[in-house]
């Protein structure tokens, strides 16, 4: 069991650095978009690079998580699994070069160009960077995130603020950071020794797109209980509207960033011990610290909201801080869907995490369509969190075959109950008492949490020693 827990916590640390350096350089970027594009400007930047993200598992067949989930098994041929996964992702962007092409003669769309290259080179940085996590390089992984982050951070500087180029300075910038994290990734790996278009094998591929293809509904249903709600709200309350919701969203990036560097350590080590006897003890402990870490932070964040945007969001942006409460709190439920999810890639068994994916998008979209008309951004808050509360319960409940976990109920959902409050409240007042009270909640989640979970810290943290020394 302490070996386990080393290798997640090291795994976590390794993630932890590389992604928190990755998002320090990316909230620098957040004045510089705020001051040097408008509104509009910075809704369609936006809008065009939340379109790639939901173009990129259709023109990769999500490849990419079957390189990395199937590179992590000891009998896999890695040569035959980039090879062949790159080999098909090419062939795609021939026909989707042609497609553009054709829509570009009709419609003369300016950024046509602008976004097959963000697409293109984003999915081949998406393939190498999974196939380095995929076979245990993680501290590659991590670097070439802060690689790509730092040319991004650099470029926008050069483009937005040196030359005003706008909407197409935010978009060059992107190609290019996707561009050099490429390159510093074939450098270090030593990619070219892994590719050879002869290494075709029928049957690997065929098994990548089983396990792959349940998630590009899985992804785009995320797409769109993430980001269906900005192109909602364009249409009920304007561009400008939607700019203000777009820069909100990016302040629970925090919460965001917590889950993702436990879920990149997490797929690792859950799809190593899905398996074995003494699996389920591991779940379980892992669980309730990082469900108390979720709960905590997320209350933190939740109290220090006014101040955080203020040092974000400038100028006319300062006003969307009354959406984060309840951004956080849709990102608080998302590391719990994030927890449970990785069982389904560990299991190799996909087609749940893609069922309950679609059934939170579908009720998302419902939800948008009926309250934004009349509550605004409102509508679309309480939309994200009531999909992200329905996803994770019915994996909750799925999961059970796979991994049978032991929830402390009692502690989970009274924590939750009072942050759920606790947004609220900052929310509805967003003056000198709410954030009072909302401190006050705070308050109450960690006592309960420290008093509960005491004697749980002191034991983990007495064997961090062993750990290390080990």
């Amino acid at each position: 069991m302490n070996k386990k827990f080393k290798s997640l916590f090291s795994d976590t640390l390794i993630f932890a650095v590389g992604n928190i350096l990755t998002k320090l350089i990316l909230f620098v970027l957040m004045p510089i978009y705020t001051s040097a594009m408008t509104t509009s400007e910075y809704g369609t930047g936006e809008l065009i690079y939340n379109t790639v993200e939901l173009t990129l598992p259709i023109v990769t067949l999500c490849l990419y998580e079957a390189v990395f989930r199937f590179s992590i098994d000891i009998e896999s041929d890695h040569k035959k699994l980039l090879s062949n996964a790159l080999s098909t992702i090419l062939k795609i962007f021939i026909v989707v070069a042609v497609i553009a092409a054709v829509f570009f003669a009709i419609t003369r769309y300016a950024y046509t160009l602008c976004f097959v290259l963000i697409l293109f080179s984003w999915s081949i940085r998406q393939l190498f960077a999974h196939f380095a996590r995929g076979i245990g390089r993680g501290k590659v992984f991590a670097a070439s995130g802060v690689i790509q982050a730092l040319t991004l951070c650099i470029s926008n500087i050069i483009l937005l603020v040196g030359f005003h180029l706008g909407v197409y300075g935010y978009l060059v910038s992107i190609i290019i950071a996707n561009i050099i994290s490429i390159i510093y990734l074939m450098i270090i790996l030593k990619l070219p020794r892994y590719i050879s278009f002869k290494e075709k094998d029928k049957h690997l591929l065929r098994a990548m797109l089983v396990f792959a293809l349940p998630m590009i509904p899985n992804t785009l249903s995320w797409w769109f209980v993430n980001i269906s709600a900005r192109y909602i709200i364009i249409g009920f309350c304007g561009a400008s509207i939607a700019g203000l919701f777009t820069a909100a969203s990016k302040l629970p990036s925090i919460v965001h960033l917590m889950s993702t560097i436990f879920q990149q350590a997490w797929q690792f080590s859950s799809s190593k011990e899905i398996n074995k006897k003494d699996g389920n003890s591991f779940f379980s402990n892992v669980f309730k610290i990082y469900s108390s870490f979720i709960l905590i932070c997320t209350s933190i964040l939740v109290v220090a909201s006014p101040l955080i945007s203020k040092i974000i969001l400038q100028g006319e942006f300062y006003s969307a801080w009354q959406y984060v409460p309840l951004l956080l709190l849709s990102a608080c439920l998302n590391c719990y869907s994030v927890y449970f999810g990785s069982f389904y890639t560990a299991a190799k068994k996909n087609k749940m995490i893609m069922i309950s994916t679609i059934i939170g998008a579908a009720l998302n979209i419902s939800i948008c369509f009926i309250s934004v008309p009349f509550i605004g951004v409102f509508g679309a808050l309480i939309a994200s969190a009531v999909s992200y509360f329905v996803i994770v319960v019915i994996r909750i409940i799925d999961t059970r075959k796979y991994a049978k976990i032991s929830i402390d109920w009692g502690i989970t959902l009274i924590t939750f109950v009072l942050l759920t409050v606790q947004s609220v409240i900052i929310t509805i007042l967003p003056n000198t008492f709410g954030i009072t009270a909302s401190a006050v909640f705070l308050c109450v989640i960690l006592i309960i949490n420290f008093i509960k979970y005491l004697p749980f810290i002191k034991a983990a943290f007495a064997k961090l020693p062993k750990l290390f020394r080990h």
